[in-house]
């Protein structure tokens, strides 16, 4: 009798939690769009809006996660490489500390990295293909490769979900030496900005599925204007870029 009601009761706990597990929604990509993954700057929707499109961005803008990967702090994109400002100039980055004037030898920010027992949390939203080669241009030093199949939350329908993530020659493991490494105070902002868009919840999620870095590298970095910036090595490395099928 009493197994009777063990089974009986198992049995009901059983559709309970069944009933409870949400099934997954379809996330529909329309034709001349491509999905994308963000876990970084592309989290924030006024970043996306200011830096990217440069208009107001209409399109689902979901929560979701991405299986089999760790977010850390191992981007880094060499101080003497030039990269084109807003205005089209080009400028040195540096830092004044207790008077002194130091040029960092890389500006440090958020990449992923392969972890089969992780999953991170992010933003999923939808840019029109034609918009690919601005994303492959702002992310130099990443690459660009498909997730689709690695999205946890979504059955996706109609095309793929693309996410960043850095080539090999742009992978340090930083200490909290500022002296060679820093992190961009506007960029951690960007950062912030995200998170509390999102909200505390998600906060914790970010935290705890990303290798957490000393805050001592985070400065207010300066801008130099660059003369004779050694374009050839931008062009080299646009020349290298690549779009990586592999999921």
């Amino acid at each position: 009798m009493r197994l009777i009601r063990y089974l009986t009761f198992s049995a009901i706990l059983l559709l309970l939690l069944a009933s409870c597990q949400e099934k997954k929604k379809n996330f529909i990509i329309p034709k001349g769009y491509v999905g994308m993954f963000g876990y970084g700057s592309l989290m924030s929707k006024t970043f996306i809006e200011t830096g990217l499109i440069e208009k107001n961005y209409d399109g689902p803008f979901l929560s979701a996660h991405l299986k089999s990967y760790k977010r850390s702090w191992t981007f880094a994109w060499p101080s003497t490489i030039p990269f084109p400002n807003s205005d089209g100039n080009y400028y040195k980055d540096y830092i004044i500390i207790q008077g002194d004037t130091i040029y960092p030898q890389n500006l440090v920010y958020l990449n992923i990295k392969e972890d089969p027992t992780s999953i991170i949390n992010g933003v999923l939203y939808i840019v029109p293909e034609t918009d690919l080669p601005a994303y492959d241009g702002w992310e130099l030093g990443y690459e660009r490769f498909e997730v689709t199949n690695l999205i946890n939350d979504y059955i996706i329908e109609g095309g793929p979900v693309f996410a960043y993530k850095a080539l090999p020659g742009f992978v340090i493991e930083p200490n909290n030496d500022y002296k060679r490494n820093i992190i961009e105070l506007s960029y951690y902002k960007i950062i912030q900005d995200a998170l509390n868009y999102w909200g505390k919840e998600f906060e914790s999620e970010y935290k705890q599925s990303t290798i957490l870095i000393d805050t001592l590298i985070v400065k207010e970095n300066q801008k130099m204007l660059w003369t004779n910036p050694p374009l050839e090595k931008m062009k080299e490395l646009k020349s290298s870029f690549k779009y990586n099928t592999s999921r």
